[in-house]
C-alpha cells in the first residue's frame, strides 16, 4: 500500500511539472536602464537678444602748411572719451565637439544689428598751438556702429548639461564716423566716412541645456575695432595750409541671452521599443510646451515728422522737417513659445531692411525766418531696425479660441537720408537749386518703448486668425539731426519721452501639422511729446515734438514643433524580455 501511494503521489507531482512546461512564463522585471548622458557634440542654430555699448575716443588733430603736427595756431582741442549703449539682437550658427572628459571646443558665427551711435559737442575758448585761443569754437564728434559680425572659436568644459566657455576670434563692423569743428562761427573741417572696419572679439559665457535639443545661454563679449583718422582736405578759407580732422577708437562690450536649437545633438537614441513607447504615449496626450518660429518679409511705410520750438516764445513753431510716405522693405524672424499646462507664453520678432524711397519737405516759419520757407528733397537710402519681446498669459482657453495678455518691450530705429534741395516757396534756404545726388538732410531716431497688450487666436479647422493690440505707456527717444551743409551746428543730439500704440492681425493656413503659411498686417505710432534739442551752440535747448508711424503687410511662413524636445508627454514603455 504504501508503495502504491509513493508511486502515485510520484506520478501526481511529475505530471504537474509537465503541465507547468507548457504554460507561459512570467516576464522577468525590466533592469533598470542607466541615465543617458548628454552629449554637446552636433551643430546648433538660435537667436539672441540684449544690450550693447560703443565707447568711443575721439582726438582732434591738425597739421601745419608743411605737415608737422600741432603746428602754430593749430586749435588745441581736448580728447573725449564716451560711451553709448542700447538694444542689439541677431543670429548665430555654430558647431561643438565634446570629449569623453567633458572638454567641449567648438566654433560659431553670428550677425547682428546694433544701431549703436554716440555724438558729443564741446564748445567753448580752443586755445591755440604757440599762443592765444579761439573765441566761440564748437568741436562734435560722434560715430555710429550700424551691424557686427564675429566669427570665433569656443573652449570649455561641460558639466552633464551646464557648459561653460570662453570665446574669441574676429569681428568685423559696418562703421560712420562724423566729425567736425567751427572756430569764431566758421567751419575748418567736417569729416565724414563710412565702412567695414576689421578687429577682434573675446569673451565669455554659460550654457545649459534644457533638453537633448534647447539650450540657453548667458554670454558677455568685448569686442574692439580699432581706430581710424578722418583727415579730409582742406575746403573751408579758415587756416588756410592746415590740415584738421580726427582720429577715432571704435570698442564696447555686448551683453546677450539666447536661444540654440541643437541638431542630432544631445541624448543618444533609445532602443526601438522604447521610442516606439514613447511616440504612443505623446500621441495619446497633449503636448506640454508648444513652440512656432519662422521667416517674414515686411513691406511698409511711414510718415515721420518733427516740429522745432522757440526756446524763448513758448508754443512758437520755427521749423517742421515731413518724411513722407518712407517706404522700407525689411526681413524678419519670429517665434513663440507657449507651456500648455500653465497658459504662459514668450512671444517676439525681430527685423532690419532698407528704406528705398519717399520725400522730404522742410519747412520754416516767421518770425524765424522773414517769410515763409519749403523745400523738398527725395529720399533715396536709409534704413530701420525694429524689434518686440513679450511675455503673457493666456486667461482664457478653449477648443478653437484662446485670449492673453502680454507685457513687453519694443526698439524701433530709423534712418533717413534727404538729397538735393528745391525751393517750392520762400527763397532763403535753397536760393540756388542743390543737386539730387547731394546728401542735405539726414534724421536718425531711436525709440525704445514699454508694452502692454492684450492678443487673441482663433482656428476654423486648417485656418488661424490672430488678432493683437498693445499700448506704450512708456516711450523714449533719442536721434540725431544732421544738416549736411551746416557743419557749425551737426550734428545735433535730439532726446525726449512720449507714448504710442501697436496694431498687428495675421491670417494663416497649415499646409501640414507643422508647415503653415501666412499673411498679415501691422501699424506702430510712436510719439514724444517732451522733447528737445541742443543743436544750436551758446543756446538753451529748443523744445521739439516727434511722431514716427509705420504701417504695411507681410508674408510669412513658419514651422511648428511639439514639446520642442523639452521632454516627453508619455512615459516610455518598459523592455519586454521574452523567452
Amino acid at each position: 500500500m504504501y508503495r502504491i501511494s509513493s508511486s502515485g503521489l510520484l506520478l501526481c507531482l511529475l505530471s504537474q511539472t509537465a503541465m507547468a512546461a507548457d504554460l507561459p512564463r512570467r516576464p522577468l522585471p525590466a533592469a533598470p536602464a542607466a541615465p543617458p548622458v548628454f552629449s554637446w557634440t552636433g551643430a546648433h542654430a538660435g537667436l539672441f537678444a540684449g544690450y550693447g555699448a560703443l565707447d568711443r575716443a575721439t582726438q582732434f588733430v591738425c597739421t601745419g602748411p608743411g605737415g608737422q603736427p600741432g603746428a602754430r595756431n593749430c586749435p588745441v582741442v581736448p580728447a573725449k572719451r564716451a560711451s553709448d549703449a542700447s538694444f542689439v539682437g541677431g543670429a548665430e550658427i555654430g558647431y561643438d565637439w565634446q570629449l569623453n572628459s567633458g572638454f567641449v571646443a567648438g566654433a560659431a558665427a553670428d550677425h547682428q544689428f546694433t544701431r549703436l551711435w554716440g555724438y558729443d559737442r564741446r564748445e567753448g575758448a580752443f586755445p591755440a598751438a604757440g599762443g592765444g585761443f579761439y573765441r566761440r569754437g564748437v568741436a562734435h564728434s560722434g560715430q555710429r556702429l550700424d551691424d557686427l559680425t564675429t566669427v570665433r572659436g569656443r573652449l570649455g568644459f561641460a558639466i552633464d548639461r551646464t557648459l561653460v566657455y570662453a570665446t574669441g576670434g574676429l569681428a568685423v563692423g559696418n562703421i560712420r564716423t562724423d566729425n567736425n569743428l567751427s572756430l569764431s562761427g566758421l567751419p575748418l573741417f567736417d569729416g565724414r566716412q563710412g565702412g567695414a572696419r576689421l578687429g577682434y572679439v573675446a569673451g565669455a559665457g554659460v550654457e545649459h541645456a534644457f533638453s537633448e535639443h534647447l539650450s540657453a545661454k548667458v554670454e558677455g563679449l568685448y569686442y574692439d575695432l580699432g581706430s581710424r583718422a578722418v583727415l579730409p582736405a582742406p575746403s573751408y578759407p579758415v587756416l588756410t595750409g592746415y590740415h584738421a580732422g580726427s582720429r577715432v577708437a571704435t570698442d564696447g562690450f555686448l551683453a546677450r541671452v539666447g536661444l540654440n536649437y541643437r541638431f542630432g545633438a544631445g541624448l543618444p537614441v533609445l532602443p526601438p521599443v522604447a521610442v516606439a513607447g514613447a511616440a504612443g504615449g505623446a500621441a495619446g496626450g497633449a503636448a506640454t510646451w508648444d513652440f512656432e518660429g519662422g521667416l517674414r518679409y515686411f513691406v511698409s511705410a511711414g510718415t515721420p515728422r518733427e516740429k522745432l520750438g522757440d526756446p524763448d516764445a513758448p508754443g512758437q513753431l520755427n521749423s517742421r522737417l515731413t518724411y513722407t510716405n518712407a517706404q522700407a522693405h525689411a526681413g524678419e524672424s519670429f517665434a513663440r513659445l507657449e507651456h500648455n499646462p500653465t497658459g504662459l507664453f514668450a512671444k517676439g520678432f525681430l527685423g532690419t531692411g532698407g528704406v528705398t524711397g519717399g520725400r522730404l519737405a522742410d519747412e520754416d516759419f516767421p518770425p524765424a525766418l522773414r517769410r515763409y520757407s519749403k523745400t523738398l528733397s527725395p529720399i533715396k537710402d536709409g534704413d530701420i531696425g525694429y524689434g518686440v519681446i513679450d511675455f503673457g498669459y493666456d486667461v482664457l482657453r478653449r477648443d478653437g479660441y484662446k485670449l492673453g495678455g502680454f507685457l513687453g518691450y519694443q526698439f524701433a530705429s530709423e534712418l533717413y537720408n534727404g538729397y538735393g534741395c528745391r525751393q517750392v516757396a520762400g527763397g532763403a534756404p535753397c536760393a540756388r537749386p542743390y543737386p539730387t545726388g547731394m546728401k542735405t538732410l539726414g534724421e536718425s531716431m531711436q525709440w525704445n518703448a514699454l508694452r502692454v497688450g492684450v492678443i487673441g487666436e482663433a482656428r476654423f479647422d486648417r485656418v488661424r486668425l490672430s488678432l493683437e493690440g498693445a499700448y506704450l505707456p512708456v516711450v523714449s527717444l533719442s536721434g540725431v539731426d544732421r544738416h549736411w551743409l551746416r557743419p557749425d551746428i551737426n550734428p545735433g543730439p535730439e532726446g525726449g519721452h512720449g507714448d504710442g500704440y501697436f496694431l498687428e492681425g495675421i491670417i494663416a493656413y497649415d499646409l501640414t501639422p507643422s508647415v503653415s503659411v501666412g499673411v498679415g498686417g501691422r501699424y506702430w505710432q510712436l510719439q514724444a511729446d517732451k522733447a528737445h534739442t541742443t543743436a544750436f551752440p551758446f543756446s538753451s535747448p529748443s523744445p521739439m515734438k516727434f511722431e514716427t508711424g509705420r504701417y504695411g503687410g507681410f508674408a510669412q511662413l513658419s514651422y511648428r514643433l511639439a514639446d520642442f524636445g523639452f521632454g516627453e508627454t508619455g512615459a516610455p514603455a518598459a523592455l519586454v524580455r521574452k523567452d
